[in-house]
């Protein structure tokens, strides 16, 4: 039996409180959030850090960000309905990451040109306003008529990671909030926790 790599995404909004050893020793991929909230030249030394140590860094929605950090990696959020399919014709080595969280949302990623697509919540938070998640035997049958890889999201913490395993997934992505992450990955963090 041919064992498939599991990649694990860590999604941030925070650039010092991320440990690139800690990312780099586990081989995971960062996602960033809201990239207009940094200063340019702080995002220039923190892709140039990740490019360093060989680490994946997604840029998300600015196309002018993108290419100002010169980088091959590209995360289109959920609520983003933009056409970003011209990319793979001016760069054909560019990744796009969408995010979804339903059928017409993973048609429309697909649409946009996503290679891979976040689908979230498949498991239960404890956030108020996020209600409902898909479970695993939901997510299996949604994302098992489309032919991207899909990476799970939503609610993953130690006693439900191992179910991550039966799913139709590439990979799983973590969102670095020190109290969503409690005691899961607290290396992530160059603080204790």
């Amino acid at each position: 039996m041919i064992k498939k790599k599991f990649y694990l995404y860590f999604i941030t909004e925070k650039l010092d409180e991320i440990n690139l050893d800690y990312v780099k020793k586990t081989g995971a991929i960062l996602i960033l959030r809201n990239p207009d909230k940094f200063n340019r030249n702080d995002l220039k030394k923190f892709n140039y850090k990740c490019k360093s140590r060989n680490i994946g860094l997604f840029v998300p929605n600015n196309l002018k960000t993108l290419l100002s950090l010169r980088s091959n990696k590209f995360y289109i959020s959920a609520y983003n309905k933009k056409q970003y399919k011209h990319l793979k014709k001016i760069n054909p080595k560019i990744e796009i990451i969408g995010s979804a969280h339903n059928v017409a949302e993973i048609r429309e990623k697909i649409q946009q040109g996503c290679d891979y697509i976040v689908l979230s919540r498949i498991f239960e938070t404890s956030n108020q306003y996020k209600k409902g998640n898909l479970g695993t035997f939901k997510f299996n049958l949604l994302t098992r008529n489309f032919s991207r890889k899909f990476i799970a999201l939503g609610g993953i913490n130690e006693k439900n990671f191992r179910k991550i395993k039966i799913l139709n997934v590439h990979g799983c992505a973590l969102l670095k909030d020190k109290k969503k992450a409690g005691k899961y990955m607290p290396a992530f963090f160059k603080n204790s926790i």
